[in-house]
């Protein structure tokens, strides 16, 4: 195995056998490492001091050389340390989920964690407001959006409805009664200015944030096929 130092953010830990645990974290490459953590469960183990959820911290692990094997920590510590209660809120939860099952490799995916996990960290916006610009910015980097400008049809500035199987607003003219959803005017103007990058409309929709984190999980998991449990109570 080759000795190799990188800093980067821990996103998830399992327990493995009695004191061990399998680590993940994502690196300032953008890549996503797994390390068994022998011992760090152990009361006086001085990795364990470092290993918590969202915290930057520097990391030297043996890697392993073939695709079978696993890479092993060697010793770890903290650059810049997080809150433990975050562990318990929602919106830190679901961006450590996002990471974890996003598929893409590289610095953006680093990126994304480092600059929602600033967001999260704040109080600018409530809870909903982080899980939907949270929604919103994983939609972006799997290359899924909502066109919201204008009716996805004709480019009509006049808007009726949004229709998440045509990724975008309906005009009066190709809204389909039969066919497409009519949702509440809230809602719409809710998308509108999310993926308009205007989050500090948001909250004059709050009426609707919950049905919107419930469509907007649901057009994850229909166009990327990823389920975020995270969010099983919307």
């Amino acid at each position: 195995m080759a000795e190799t130092i990188i800093k980067g953010y821990l996103i998830n830990k399992i327990n493995y056998h009695l004191n061990d645990e399998i680590i993940t974290f994502i690196g300032v490459d953008g890549i996503k490492y797994t390390c068994i953590s022998l011992g760090s469960k152990k009361i006086n183990s001085k990795n364990a001091r470092n290993l918590f959820i969202g915290s930057l911290i520097e990391f030297e692990f043996f890697k392993a050389r073939r695709s079978d094997k696993i890479s092993k920590l060697k010793k770890c510590h903290i650059i810049e340390s997080i809150d433990w209660k975050m562990e318990q809120y929602t919106p830190f939860n679901l961006l450590c989920e996002c990471v974890n099952k996003e598929q893409s490799y590289d610095s953006i995916l680093f990126d994304f964690y480092k600059t929602l996990l600033d967001l999260v960290k704040k109080d600018e916006y409530c809870e909903e407001e982080k899980i939907l610009i949270i929604l919103h910015k994983f939609c972006i980097i799997n290359g899924i959006s909502l066109h919201v400008d204008s009716c996805i049809e004709c480019n009509s500035p006049i808007l009726k409805t949004i229709s998440f199987k045509k990724h975008g607003m309906l005009c009066n003219v190709h809204f389909d009664r039969k066919a497409d959803k009519l949702y509440d005017l809230n809602l719409t103007k809710l998308f509108f200015y999310l993926f308009k990058n205007k989050y500090s409309e948001l909250k004059k929709y709050h009426s609707q944030f919950k049905n919107g984190i419930n469509l907007l999980k649901t057009y994850i998991q229909d166009n990327v096929g990823i389920y975020l449990s995270t969010l099983n109570s919307y």
